[in-house]
């Protein structure tokens, strides 16, 4: 039986709660319309969220934030982790008052390993989160919900914030700042613009300039942050439509279908038509 999304979220079901092997999203990239906290706890997985990865092993804390790319490369047969999922609504009414930078803050380090007190607090939340989840005749519950998501994800942020003080030690405030515009330009351009070039130019810095601050976060250069973008785009439209690849190929302006299965084949070690295939 294929695997089904637990983070699903609607109107009618606006939020859910429950334990997953996440097994949905292996090798599976999805766009999350909604918000979700994560605990792993046992085994362990590699996520990678929009261009972030990170091993998943107990006691981690993934935030993942609405329209997020989440996706398993890799998990242990005994990966398990707890799941709180909710509307763009919710999380839009519950982080209506946090500042700009709590987004930006939360978008850099989704990933958090927590120590023993931290599990205990989430062990606690978790549990009364399901029992609000399950008491569908509460008049209340959707706001105690709502109140209880939103002191968790203040206490969250909080304590991140205070713990950890930027993505890289010898990283400064500016280049920081500019490696999340590059971020948010690849996301809103690489359908169209593969070249480190243009990215330098919207940012008025030189190529080298940021493909040397690119490195400095990720330990990847700039272009390979821009391909791996563009394939995981590819990924979602070859497995969430039944769009044909020359579609495809001009919805991302390659050449032809052709000039797409190449540059695919290159970053992935398979064809378009082969990874619609085992993916289904």
């Amino acid at each position: 039986m294929p695997a089904t999304n637990p983070l699903t979220v609607s109107a009618e079901e606006p939020f859910a709660v429950g334990k997953s092997d996440l097994a949905f999203f292996l090798n599976n990239p999805v766009r999350c319309k909604g918000g979700a906290l994560l605990l792993c706890r046992r085994g362990s997985a590699e996520m990678t969220l929009d261009l972030r990865r990170s091993t998943i092993r107990p006691s981690t804390v993934v935030f993942v934030l609405p329209g997020t790319l989440l996706m398993l490369s890799d998990s242990s047969p005994d990966f398990e982790a707890s799941y709180c999922a909710f509307t763009h609504a919710i999380f839009s009414e519950v982080c209506f008052r946090l500042e700009p930078a709590f987004f930006r803050f939360v978008g850099a380090s989704p990933f958090s390993l927590i120590d023993r007190t931290g599990v205990r607090h989430f062990d606690f939340w978790f549990e009364t989160m399901e029992y609000s989840y399950r008491d569908r005749e509460n008049i209340f519950r959707m706001t105690i919900f709502k109140n209880r998501l939103q002191n968790t994800i203040l206490e969250m942020y909080d304590k991140i914030q205070r713990k950890v003080t930027s993505l890289c030690p010898t990283t400064s405030d500016r280049q920081t700042e500019l490696f999340h515009k590059f971020i948010s330009l690849v996301h809103d351009h690489c359908a169209r613009e593969r070249e480190v070039a243009f990215y330098a130019d919207r940012l008025c810095i030189s190529p080298r300039y940021l493909s040397a601050i690119v490195r400095r976060i990720t330990h990847h250069s700039a272009k390979e942050l821009i391909d791996r973008t563009v394939v995981m785009d590819i990924k979602v439209l070859l497995q969430s439509t039944t769009l044909p690849i020359q579609e495809i190929a001009d919805r991302m302006h390659f050449p032809d279908q052709s000039y797409l299965g190449r540059y695919f084949k290159k970053h992935t070690g398979v064809s378009p038509t082969l990874f619609r295939r085992e993916s289904r």
